[in-house]
């Protein structure tokens, strides 16, 4: 049975975004660094995507244009060595440089190791007092994530493993630094026009283009990203590499397309700078590795106690494990462009807390085409985090529960931090919770996708406890100040949990939708509620599927991948949930993997 959800489907939104292609390049210069040249799809490059489905449909099919952006995440192509990826969608390296046993220096044989090599630990604990730095074109294999593998134990505090040096400091290194656009660069463009600064750009180059905010955004309390301007506050960003330089013509190519418009001139100011207080890091990665013992920094949102990624491109994170012994953040990346992680299990903090950093997976800081993708989250204040991030990045496939602070309130699993995490899809994850909270500036422009999201927690519901959550149960919560959400082909609720539907005035009872609430002060009539288009889901507080216009479309598979990933199990339907399929709910990979342990 289907039944009327919204009057009509929004055509625009509150921030209308121009879409189209600033031009096409000539003249161009192909000098630079032989890590550059991974041009997005859409720019007409070939080549496979990630997990070798390439970019999923068209969103337009069932999101209107502004609303949505090319999702082409990840690592696109080997560029080093010009090999296949692997199934996974992950460079395949496997010359060794180095064998190491618990007791030697790993940083050693790390500043030691030839590129596209690896540093191979044997099973065993190793101990280090200081930050391992992985530097680029190495990767650090363990032999396994858990019991009989390999442990890396951390002591004096501090991140345990690292790429790149520069932490929370890269939020802040465009100040003073940035050249002005001189044209407007509309959203899905694959370049943006500098004038005569494009000469001080080089092939490679990670840059960052921002905007000082405007309408729709609500910077909240998070003022940490106010570059030059007359101190304007500069929320709106988005890093991304060279590909071409034309100095004929003012222009850089870009290897993705912009999921922003950007305008010139007074009074948003574009522009462009370059991050670079310190070398870009590139084609690291980290492997089948059980991390401990790391703590947060000095000062929430400083760094990572786990692993900690800022100011790197093509690095990836596959098969890691972190627990209890780590201090705030369990992986945090600032200023990241295609970078990815998976396969992961991160659990469990150190400590708990409002406003503690005890965050599992973050993406922070501009990071921009990341893909988090079939890893575990769980027991954590916010399993996984969006935070000034800056669109194109897909959380995909991934199980997240367990979220918490206190011994009553239901956390958010998949939640959004800081303004403005922008132009983000959030496809085929189990997660009880998901929304964008206000606490600290608002977001806009997710799409959820074909997730399931029960409001329930899974048993026990607080680390090592029974108790269960009594305040805050939703399916999704999207708070006060929250613009332009898409909410397509889910499945929300849980027979005899979710009470009701809309619920605009408290957490209580359980809901399928909790709008419009927030720090903020606003209410009913805010944007959460007026921009949200919600169609084709599944819910169990009407039990029918309900359709705008009572309108049904076909829904694609997703809306990133071509066809079913290589590393999906044999045997198990994909796509494994939504409300065209029977049953709704199958079975998540990595759902599957933590119920087994």
């Amino acid at each position: 049975m289907l039944r009327r959800l919204w009057p009509a489907v929004l055509a625009t939104a509150v921030f209308a975004c121009a879409v189209g292609e600033v031009g096409t390049l000539s003249n161009v210069s192909s000098s630079g660094t032989s890590d550059a040249g991974q041009p997005d799809a859409g720019s007409g490059s070939a080549g496979p995507g990630p997990s070798d489905g390439g970019p999923g449909a068209d969103a337009g099919t069932v999101i209107p244009a502004d609303r949505a952006t090319r999702w082409n995440p990840g690592i696109l192509a080997d560029t080093p060595t010009g090999q296949p990826l692997g199934s996974d969608g992950l460079p395949q390296r496997t010359t060794i440089c180095a064998t190491l046993n618990p007791g030697d220096d790993i940083q050693s044989a790390i500043n030691g190791c030839p590129d596209n090599q690896v540093v191979k630990l044997n099973p065993g604990t190793f101990t280090t007092t200081s930050t391992i730095q992985v530097k680029s074109k190495v990767v650090l294999r363990g032999s396994g994530s858990g019991t009989g593998g390999t442990a890396i134990v951390k002591s004096n505090g501090g991140t345990v493993l690292a790429i790149g040096t520069e932490r929370d400091q890269v939020c802040y290194s465009g100040n003073g630094k940035g050249v002005a656009l001189t044209a407007d660069a509309a959203k899905d463009s694959t370049s943006i026009t500098v004038g005569s600064a494009a000469s001080s750009f080089q092939v490679g180059d990670l840059i960052v283009v921002d905007q000082v905010d405007a309408s729709p955004v609500v910077v909240g309390d998070c003022l940490y990203y106010k570059r030059s301007q007359s101190g304007a506050y500069r929320s709106i960003a988005q890093v991304v590499q060279v590909t071409q330089v034309d100095t004929a013509a003012g222009k850089l190519g870009l290897g993705a397309a912009l999921h922003w418009s950007y305008k010139a001139g007074s009074p948003t100011f574009a522009q462009a700078f370059r991050v670079n207080s310190s070398p870009t890091v590139s084609w690291a990665g980290i492997e089948s590795l059980w991390i401990q013992g790391g703590t947060a920094g000095s000062y929430d949102g400083q760094s990572a106690g786990g692993i900690d990624i800022s100011n790197s491109a093509f690095c990836w994170v596959k098969d890691v494990q972190t627990d209890q012994t780590i201090g705030g953040m369990h992986i945090r990346l600032g200023a990241a462009y295609r970078c990815v992680v998976r396969d992961s299990y991160f659990h469990h903090s150190k400590n708990y807390g409002f406003g503690a950093d005890c965050y599992g997976i973050v993406l922070g800081c501009f990071s921009a085409d990341n893909l988090i993708e079939n890893n575990i989250a769980r027991y954590m204040n916010k399993p996984i985090l969006l935070m000034v991030s800056g669109g194109g990045n897909v959380i995909g496939y991934n199980y997240a529960d367990n979220s918490w602070a206190d011994n009553t309130w239901q956390e958010v699993n998949i939640d959004a931090h800081c303004a403005f995490p922008h132009m983000e899809l959030i496809e085929g994850n189990d997660a009880p919770h998901m929304g964008a909270t206000s606490t600290h500036g608002n977001a806009g422009y997710f799409t959820f996708f074909r997730n399931y999201s029960s409001s329930e927690f899974a048993s026990p519901q607080v680390a090592d406890s029974p108790l269960a959550r009594t305040g805050n149960i939703t399916t999704l919560e999207l708070q006060g100040g929250a613009v332009g959400m898409n909410v397509v082909g889910n499945i929300l609720g849980k027979a005899g949990v979710t009470q009701m539907f809309d619920n605009y005035t408290s957490s209580e009872p359980a809901s399928i939708y909790e709008l419009g609430q927030g720090n903020n002060g606003l209410g009913q009539n805010d944007t959460a509620v007026q921009t949200l288009l919600r169609t084709g889901n599944y819910d169990y507080s009407h039990d029918a599927t309900e359709w705008t216009n009572d309108t049904p479309v076909q829904l694609p598979a997703s809306l990133y991948l071509g066809q079913k990933p290589t590393w999906w199990p044999p045997g198990t339907s994909w796509p494994w949930v939504g409300p065209d399929l029977s049953p709704m709910v199958g079975t998540l990979p990595a759902r599957a993997r933590s119920d087994g342990m």
